[in-house]
């Protein structure tokens, strides 16, 4: 296949780049479990919001004297979030730190009552008093605080309440992650997160499609001054390094095509903002990122073929020859009851030009510095017709979170959401879920 022709077809792809990042089992607690009680640490809810050692759902209550009911949903205004937190306070929360940290949950009183959202983004949240309160609506570094009077009896939220920002706004109490994103050419994550509704993120690298940059989009830097600095890498809570991130080149008389590789020192300063609780998520032809930063815990497809001189210096033989689309089944069980929840039921995934073998438990570091056993969890799968594969894997290394997705999350603004768009969504909403047991839901009304 020619580069044009690489090109081309990879330019109206809009595969996604699933799930990142919420969770992955482990020997002991990861802290990442679902609040609904679900096993496998699948929807996490929100960061930073309660502390285990003092778990208000265990603590004595005021009875009810009022019902709020409302939707959260995305930044772009429609689509539902699921196991997002709403709560109620007199005060106004604590600053979101503006750099990667290891985001530890802190302690809502007994007097702060909370709820979780639903699959469809409903909520319903008793207050225990009336009058003037905050509301706080928070997924992640998503954050938004809103002052409400509160009601005795049912009470309905504007949507405008509980609509997830798509920027940082201090003085109206709106806050989303810091995003870094490295341009290889192909699977532009940036046109899907301005369909999605986020309106702030950094773009490092020459665009060859000149894409553009629109409010908020901030350029200028290049790919190398992100991936080999731990100072930069350290300045945002996730960083995306899509397909062809470290470039990619084809063989004399090979078939496929070799990806490019990291080096020592991008090596080194990708594993130390992980670990800092940095979120990585990387895609297709950056795959060598997570293999070699990480050995061992995902076995690529085809990553065998060492009669290539290439292979034996580090570059990746992996990347495949041609794009595949293929059924897709969530794997989680949270995912699959958002997914049916928005309609997304029978989806493909689009244009994967990688595969994985198998993922692999490994020994790997919890958030307290402690040795723990990792297993990546497994959030897609695809059936390529020899069986089904893991194509959407995550796994935690200490504080932060890994993700691999073997297809790309690339958006086209003229067009409209894809499911693998959408899923887009729930990857970047779970990736920031806090270090720390979750309290279960508040008893139902």
């Amino acid at each position: 296949m020619s580069f044009k022709q690489l090109t081309l077809t990879l330019a109206v792809v809009i595969a996604i780049a699933v799930l990142l990042l919420n969770a992955c089992g482990s020997q002991k607690s990861s802290g990442f479990a679902d609040p609904n009680g679900s096993s496998g640490n699948g929807g996490g809810a929100d960061s930073g919001t309660f502390d285990t050692t003092k778990d208000a759902s265990a603590q004595p209550r005021p009875p009810v004297v009022g019902w709020l009911r409302g939707k959260v949903v995305a930044p772009e205004g429609t689509i539902p979030v699921a196991n997002a937190i709403v709560y109620l306070t007199a005060n106004t929360p604590e600053a979101i730190p503006g750099t990667a940290y290891c985001d530890t949950c802190v302690h809502l009183t007994p007097l702060e009552p909370y709820a979780y959202t639903k699959s469809d983004g409903t909520f319903e949240l008793g207050a225990y008093a009336t009058g003037n309160l905050k509301l706080v609506v928070q997924k992640g570094q998503f954050r938004r605080v809103r002052d409400i009077a509160v009601t005795t009896g049912d009470q309905g939220v504007p949507l405008d309440f509980t609509r997830l920002p798509g920027k940082t706004d201090p003085a109206k109490g709106d806050t989303i992650p810091k995003i870094a994103m490295v341009v290889g050419g192909y699977d532009h994550v940036d046109e899907s997160l301005k369909k999605l509704g986020v309106q702030d993120f950094y773009r490092y690298g020459d665009d060859p499609f000149g894409l553009p940059t629109g409010p908020g989009i901030k350029t200028g830097k290049s790919g190398v001054a992100l991936m080999g600095s731990g100072a930069e890498l350290a300045g945002y809570h996730i960083t995306l390094l899509p397909c062809a991130a470290m470039g990619y080149s084809q063989p004399q008389g090979g078939s496929g095509f070799l990806c490019g590789s990291p080096t020592a020192g991008e090596k080194t300063a990708f594993k130390g903002y992980v670990q800092s609780g940095g979120k990585l998520y990387v895609t297709d032809f950056a795959y060598e990122a997570v293999r070699q930063t990480w050995p061992g815990y995902i076995t690529f497809y085809d990553d065998t073929m060492t009669e290539l001189d290439d292979y034996k210096n580090g570059v990746g033989t992996a990347c495949r020859g041609g794009a595949e689309d293929t059924p897709g089944k969530a794997e989680d069980p949270g995912l699959a009851s958002w997914m049916t929840a928005i309609g997304e039921t029978n989806f493909e995934l689009k244009a994967a030009w990688s595969r994985i073998a198998k993922v692999s438990p490994k020994p790997g570091i919890d958030a307290d510095g402690k040795p723990v056993t990792v297993t990546p969890k497994v959030w897609m799968t695809t059936d390529t017709g020899a069986g089904k594969l893991p194509a959407t894997v995550s796994f935690e290394d200490k504080c932060g979170r890994v993700l691999f997705s073997t297809y790309h999350c690339e958006g086209d603004s003229a067009s409209g959401l894809l499911a693998q768009e959408k899923a887009l969504l729930y990857v970047l909403l779970e990736v920031g879920v806090c270090v720390g047991q979750l309290p279960p839901p508040p008893p139902p009304r």
